[in-house]
Parts: C-alpha cells; sequence; structure tokens
C-alpha cells in the first residue's frame, strides 16, 4: 500500500510539472501574435482552474477550445487594456520630464496619481481573466465595472496577485541561461497556478453572482 501511494504522489507531481510547462510554452506561443496575449493567458487561467477542479481536461484539445472562446471579445478586451496602459505610461512620462526641469506639487500629485491609476488597473485587468471564465456574456462596460469591483472587494488577495504576477519579469533584470529558461518553461504558468488557487473564492462568488441575476 505503501508503495502504491508513493508511485500516485509520484504520478501526480510529474502530472503536474508536465501541466506546468507545457500550458507555460503554449501561453508563450499563442501570444506570439502579441494581439492574442490576453486569449493564451485566459486559456491558461480557465486550465488550472479545471485541474484544481479535478476536471478531465485534455492538455492540447482543451487549452485551444478556450483559447478560441471568445476570441474576438479578448482581442477587443487586450486592445483597450493595452491602450489604457499606454495613455497611462505616457500620463507618467509626462509628469515625470516635469518634475525633472521643475518641482511643484501639481507635478507631484499628478505624477502619484498616475502611479496609482496604472495600479488598480493592473489590478482590474487581472481580475478580468476570472469574470471572462466565469461570465463572458457581459458587455464591455459591465465586464470592465465587475472586474474593477472585485480588485477593490478582495485588496488583500489583489496586493498578492500583483506581487505574484510580478516577480517572473524580475528574472529579466538578472539574464542569464538559467533564468530564460525558468520563464520559458515556468515563469508564466507557476504564477498564473497560484492566481488560480488564491482567486478560488472569486469565482465560487462570480458563480453565486450569476446564479442570481439568472
Amino acid at each position: 500500500m505503501f508503495e502504491k501511494l508513493v508511485n500516485s504522489r509520484i504520478n501526480d507531481i510529474a502530472d503536474w510539472i508536465i501541466r506546468i510547462v507545457m500550458i507555460n510554452v503554449m501561453i508563450i506561443f499563442f501570444s506570439l501574435f502579441v494581439v492574442t496575449i490576453y486569449p493564451a493567458i485566459s486559456a491558461g487561467y480557465n486550465m488550472f482552474n479545471d485541474y484544481i477542479n479535478r476536471k478531465e481536461t485534455k492538455l492540447f484539445k482543451d487549452y485551444f477550445k478556450y483559447f478560441k472562446e471568445e476570441l474576438f471579445k479578448k482581442i477587443i478586451i487586450e486592445i483597450i487594456i493595452a491602450t489604457v496602459f499606454f495613455l497611462l505610461y505616457l500620463n507618467i512620462r509626462y509628469y515625470d520630464f516635469n518634475l525633472q526641469n521643475q518641482t511643484s506639487t501639481f507635478h507631484w500629485i499628478g505624477y502619484y496619481i498616475s502611479l496609482g491609476l496604472i495600479a488598480i488597473w493592473f489590478a482590474m485587468m487581472m481580475f478580468s481573466i476570472i469574470v471572462m471564465r466565469v461570465q463572458n456574456n457581459l458587455k464591455l462596460l459591465n465586464f470592465f465595472k465587475l472586474s474593477f469591483f472585485l480588485a477593490g472587494k478582495y485588496y488583500f488577495i489583489t496586493l498578492i496577485l500583483v506581487v505574484i504576477t510580478l516577480a517572473p519579469f524580475m528574472l529579466w533584470l538578472v539574464p542569464t541561461s538559467l533564468t530564460s529558461l525558468l520563464f520559458v518553461f515556468t515563469g508564466i504558468s507557476i504564477p498564473l497556478l497560484l492566481n488560480t488557487l488564491l482567486t478560488r473564492r472569486v469565482v465560487t462568488y462570480l458563480e453565486k453572482l450569476g446564479g442570481h441575476n439568472d
């Protein structure tokens, strides 16, 4: 019995390693078109959500199914997200440039407000992936409003998610062959798996919310 238990654990660990690596590679591959980054990450989140809930999800077939699901809408969402990020970045650069030439209270206030807005937008973007999984039939305005609401409602989870999500990109600060390999094989999927584990109660809340609306 002990040997069977050990073999079962080893098989489970091996399965999870394969899932983490393959989903990471698929996310990178399907993100190569740039406008498909959001659909690729969303599909990865859905896959991990299924695996955590012990669903019999097929690695390649179901990833591609999730990737295609509401593809056009996801691309539109990504374009909106990227556009707002770009505008906020330009705003930060504007205040930063002015602060280098002249220091004023107005520019400092504008600078910190811009930083706060980009942090809020980033948090909302992370929760939008969850909303897309549970309630992908929402209109865009309601979709973003609900994502924003969740980021505020679960603010402690939001703070942890921000750290976990940004952590892999710190690998690029120490560019070596090892850090590059880690990013290619696990750099996206491990934070995404942790995000999935942390937001299980958020998914449950959304499912109940959808049931009440029905």
